[in-house]
């Protein structure tokens, strides 16, 4: 998810905002943009550079921490969160029930989703190498071990998202 920032600051242009997604400037200064994207009438997805926050309407809402990649869930929907740090975003805990554990995988199933099809669009719409290049200039590549190559990144986002999703089902 680090990459994001670097496609926002894109010499040649900020690629969420290409993409489709909103901008949200933040009222502090010190804070940077939030970007949505509205996924259907009921469902909204936001990014920040520490993390992406996904919310439907039924379901409740999940934040993906960036630094831990941990997820949290609450049942309230908060579709358009007035967050400019972790901190600003409204209570979410683990899930602990059935029915959290179930609208928990289903939130992070279209959170993923929505990456490998941005990742895909990225891919045809970006210079050859690109996101090869912006994960090169991660500050701490040489400390992480395993992950993605580049080009698997769509692929893969889309594989957990129809893993989480055969989980769902498999439980029902």
């Amino acid at each position: 998810m680090w990459c994001w920032g670097c496609d926002v600051r894109r010499q040649e242009g900020n690629l969420l905002l290409a993409y489709g997604c909103e901008r949200y400037p933040s009222p502090d200064p010190r804070f940077h943009s939030a970007y949505t994207s509205t996924l259907c009438a009921d469902c909204v997805l936001t990014l920040w550079g520490w993390g992406v926050w996904i919310a439907r309407e039924g379901t409740g809402s999940i934040f993906l921490s960036r630094s831990r990649f941990r997820v949290s869930f609450t049942p309230d929907v908060h579709l358009y969160p007035q967050a400019w740090q972790p901190d600003n975003l409204p209570s979410a805990k683990s899930p602990r029930d059935p029915t959290a554990q179930t609208n928990t995988c289903c939130l992070l199933a279209e959170a993923m989703t929505w990456i490998g099809e941005y990742e895909q669009w990225l891919a045809c719409n970006t210079e050859p190498r690109y996101r090869e290049a912006a994960i090169a200039a991660w500050p701490q590549r040489r400390r992480y071990h395993g992950g993605t190559v580049s080009s698997a990144m769509t692929t893969t986002w889309k594989t957990l998202a129809e893993f989480i999703r055969e989980e769902i089902h498999d439980g029902e």
